[in-house]
């Protein structure tokens, strides 16, 4: 009946596979999810910035701890993935890890990217992410005044380094560029 429900050919070979198993072997997690980085990381600068990279990485990493806080292991067969599985690390990443609200739902969200790519080569036959619902909550900005700003600028620092992070943390503020941008800055325009 498996057989036909999946809508494949009566053979020799798929009942010898169905009673005795394949030899193939089953698709793990993590080398698809490393695969996947591996490619990003090929096409940092082209098609991705280095960021992007970065927070792949981590939540590689935050899922092979997620993996080994809670069932022992280093690896796990992608069937296994369902959606107790997506609220146990989100619930992991909220509380072992410490994650706020916005940053567990992104690494959740670079997660379902890896489970997308097993849906769309059919290594999985249901969306572990059908019926999960997350959302990323508003977080209201708070503001420097001029007046801190003028203080921040006047304060007399003896320290060389703090005086350049403070001049580094003004710039920022006046110009309005991330710290990564910041951080970027060389003498040669592009």
């Amino acid at each position: 009946m498996e057989l036909i429900h999946k809508n494949e050919n009566l053979s020799i070979e798929n009942f010898k596979e169905l009673l005795f198993g394949s030899d193939e072997k089953q698709r793990m997690l993590v080398p698809i999810f490393q695969d996947h980085n591996n490619k990003i990381k090929e096409l940092v600068g082209k098609e991705y910035a280095p960021g992007t990279l970065e927070r792949y990485t981590t939540s590689l990493k935050h899922t092979i701890e997620f993996l080994e806080w809670k069932y022992n292991v280093s690896d796990i067969e992608i069937f296994k993935i369902n959606h107790a599985f997506i609220t146990d690390y989100e619930f992991y990443l909220r509380s072992v890890r410490n994650c706020s609200n916005n940053k567990a739902v992104k690494y959740i969200k670079n997660f379902s990217k890896i489970i997308k790519i097993c849906l769309a080569s059919d290594w999985l036959e249901k969306n572990p992410f059908a019926n999960y619902k997350a959302k990323v909550k508003e977080v209201e900005r708070v503001y420097l005044t001029e007046e801190e700003i003028q203080e921040i600028i006047e304060k007399d620092l003896e320290n060389d380094r703090l005086s350049l992070v403070r001049d580094i943390f003004l710039f920022s503020c006046f110009t309005d560029l991330a710290y990564i941008d910041v951080k970027n800055l060389n003498k040669h325009w592009h």
